[in-house]
């Protein structure tokens, strides 16, 4: 029930009307009057690790890349190359363990292999990515996971709760392109044009409620 408190705020946040319309849906002609569940939507698995370069272990120690990098491509390069579904492992740093460069407090992209950890850049970092390239692309339609979380301690979890929403407030704000956390049943053209583009899946962890909503 906490979790679901939490992230009501930010569900409730709506895009303002403007007059856009919709003509493309990620490039796409005729795909405005088609349901979000009726495109396919290229991805990414354990999206952004490896996007900012090398990737540490809690120790400070260098993950190795063939073990535990995915990409070597930003999130704005894989936007540009049509990857519009991003799912994200997460995990999290307090502010008193900010301690290395590359490090930043908050929400943090991890990849977890067999034994260990591997630390990416700021669940931040990747968001203001998105948001960038989907003000600049009004037609894009984006879906985004955020499903597992590193350690999964209950410390972990609360840590996530409590954060995630100041992290999408800070980055998505009232201005631009908005995210939306149901799984629309209205037409993409209602989404491109309410501005509501990103589709955002939340383990019930964080959600209180199962991934698949429906408004």
């Amino acid at each position: 029930m906490i979790s679901l408190l939490v992230l009501l705020g930010v569900v409730a946040t709506t895009a303002s009307a403007d007059d856009y319309k919709c003509t493309t849906v990620n490039g796409i002609e005729g795909a405005c009057d088609l349901m979000f569940y009726q495109q396919t939507y290229a991805g990414s698995r354990l999206s952004g690790c490896g996007a900012y370069g090398s990737m540490y272990f809690w120790s400070g120690i260098s993950a190795t890349a063939c073990t535990y990098a995915t990409q070597d491509k930003t999130i704005t390069q894989q936007l540009e190359m049509g990857i519009r579904f991003f799912d994200f492992d997460v995990g999290y740093i307090h502010p008193s363990e900010e301690s290395l460069p590359y490090w930043e407090a908050g929400p943090v992209l991890v990849s977890v292999g067999s034994t260990a950890t591997a630390y990416s850049r700021s669940l931040k970092k990747a968001l203001k990515e998105i948001k960038t390239y989907m003000d600049a692309n009004r037609d894009s339609v984006v879906s985004m996971r955020i499903k597992r979380y590193y350690p999964n301690t209950r410390e972990i979890r609360d840590h996530l709760i409590r954060t995630l929403q100041p992290t999408f407030d800070s980055v998505f704000g009232e201005d631009g392109v908005q995210p939306t956390f149901y799984f629309t049943l209205k037409p993409l053209s209602y989404m491109v044009e309410s501005n509501e583009r990103m589709v955002i899946y939340l383990a019930h962890d964080f959600w209180g409620r199962l991934e698949t909503d429906f408004r």
